[in-house]
Parts: C-alpha cells; sequence; structure tokens
C-alpha cells in the first residue's frame, strides 16, 4: 500500500514500484470511480495506464449512486484479478476510509440507497440529520465525517434500515501481510504543490469540464457530493470569477483535505513513514521493501 496527502507524489511513487516489480495499481480514490470526472480529480492519465494497469478507474457514470460497499466489492474483484495472473497488487490512494475499510475488513451494510429519503434529507439542517444519528447510534458519531452532509445521510439511511451504521466498523482484518508505505511531507512543501497543481488543472480545461458536466444535467449532483474543485468552480462561475480566483479557491480547499489526510495517516497502524521531497525516496522505498518488516 501506497498511501499520503494530496500532492504529496504517492501515485508517481507507486507507479515507478509497479512497474520496477511488475505490479499493477489498485486506485482506491472516492472520486476517480466516475467516468467524466478526470481534471478535478487527478485522475491518472492515459500514458501512465498505458505504463502500467490501473484498477479501480471509471467504474460507474457520473451522477450514479455507489457506495463504500459498492466498491469494495470492485476492489476485491481486482485484487484477485492481479493475484490470478502472478502480478503484485500495489493499493494507492488518499482516501483513507477506503483504504482502511478494505485492510481492515470492515463489515459493510449492502443497504441500498433511498432517494426518497435523499431528497428529503438534502432539504433538512444537517445538524438536525446529526441530531438523529445520534439518537439512533450514537457510536456512529465517532467513525463518521460530520462536517461531509453526504456522509451524515448515508450513515442515517442505513440506521433507518433497522441496522447500525456503526457495525461496519466491527473489523475482520485481512490475513495476508501488507506492507504499508506512507508519505509526509513539511506544509510549506506541499502547499506550494497543491497550489501549483490546482493552476494546472485549470490550464488542463477544469471549467470546461465543469461546463460539459453541468450541460449533462450533472450540476445538482456535483454540489452534492462535494468532490474537490467542482463546487468551487460552479459556485465561481456564477459569480464571473477568473481562473485565478478559482484556483486559489480549490488550493484552500485541498489544503483543507490534506490537513485531515495526515490526521488520518497519524491514525492508520504500521505504516512507514518517509518523506516525500527526499531526492532518493524511490531507492529509499524500494530497499526498505527488499527488508522484513520488523516484528
Amino acid at each position: 500500500m501506497v498511501a499520503g496527502p494530496t500532492a504529496s507524489g504517492k501515485s508517481s511513487l507507486a507507479l515507478q514500484l509497479a512497474q520496477r516489480c511488475g505490479g499493477e495499481l489498485l486506485c482506491f480514490d472516492s472520486t476517480t470511480v466516475y467516468r467524466d470526472l478526470d481534471i478535478g480529480t487527478a485522475k491518472p492519465p492515459a500514458s501512465d495506464r498505458a505504463l502500467t494497469p490501473h484498477h479501480l478507474l471509471d467504474l460507474v457514470e457520473a451522477g450514479q449512486d455507489f457506495t463504500l460497499a459498492d466498491f469494495m466489492g470492485h476492489a476485491e474483484t481486482a485484487l484477485a484479478d492481479v493475484r490470478g495472473r502472478g502480478k503484485q497488487p500495489i493499493l494507492v490512494g488518499g482516501t483513507y476510509l477506503y483504504l482502511r475499510a478494505f485492510l481492515q475488513g470492515f463489515q459493510l451494510s449492502e443497504v441500498a440507497p433511498d432517494p426518497d429519503f435523499r431528497a428529503w434529507a438534502e432539504e433538512q439542517p444537517v445538524a438536525s440529520l446529526i441530531e438523529e444519528l445520534r439518537s439512533r447510534d450514537p457510536e456512529a458519531l465517532l467513525v463518521v465525517d460530520l462536517a461531509n452532509p453526504r456522509r451524515v445521510v448515508r450513515a442515517l439511511e442505513v440506521c433507518r434500515s433497522g441496522k447500525l451504521f456503526s457495525e461496519h466498523y466491527r473489523a475482520q482484518p485481512r490475513s495476508e501481510p501488507v506492507r504499508k508505505i506512507g508519505l509526509q511531507a513539511g506544509p510549506d512543501w506541499l502547499k506550494s504543490r497543491i497550489t501549483e497543481r490546482s493552476r494546472a488543472m485549470f490550464v488542463a480545461g477544469l471549467r470546461e469540464e465543469v461546463k460539459r458536466l453541468c450541460e449533462k444535467g450533472l450540476q445538482r449532483w456535483l454540489l452534492s457530493m462535494r468532490f474537490i474543485g467542482y463546487p468551487e468552480v460552479i459556485e465561481g462561475m456564477e459569480l464571473a470569477k477568473d481562473d485565478s480566483e478559482l484556483a486559489e479557491r480549490v488550493s484552500e480547499s485541498t489544503w483543507r483535505l490534506v490537513k485531515k489526510q495526515r490526521t488520518w495517516g497519524r491514525s492508520e497502524p504500521g505504516v512507514e513513514w518517509f518523506d516525500a521531497q527526499h531526492p532518493d525516496l524511490l531507492e529509499l522505498v524500494w530497499e526498505r521493501l527488499q527488508t522484513p518488516t520488523q516484528k
């Protein structure tokens, strides 16, 4: 597994490791599963995918319901496929919830999305939804990102079906050993890379990508999903903001995400941490992977 905050270089490192060991990448990202969301999600470009197979990208159409349980099913299938062909699977991504759920074997509910409930929930104050979740499943408040309305609604949706959302987090860890490589870096370096990446997205056509998605009738969905980049562009276009202003807003939103990712990363057990800024990062990681883990 290769993990780290957004813009830390984890995807590049994972790609280099895969080329060196004949591996294939399993991409654990909650946004790149959607087709046509390419620039704003920093989806691996075709050139990278031509070098090494990437799995778990473009699984569903933008706008479709897609749960963590759905993702886990696809991930199990991809893992079996890679192993079945004698290749080394390398999990890579910044969505720590997905990585942790997969590695620790969370027992996910198969409760189907309820469109009527979701439509009703969209009209309710998030605070009232949190209070209902508290009354139905107090332990869920310890594992749900309460700042993300979509996560709150999903947790409450499961609870209303008669199940406890917190039961998802009763783990049955995988039996096979996993080497966990993590990247960390100083805030100034990360902020600089985030700013550069955000500007590059607009040069690559993020504004046009968002327009195309909105023309398909996906504006409301994009706003509800709160994937970084898309709400900022939609709201900025309405206010006639230029690309430089929008890039700054995307950078600010990304940095807030990175702070959460760093917190998640520190709580993940068994990670072997490396300095993302080290000039010989690949060689350092490769050398470490050749040695047994310390018990």
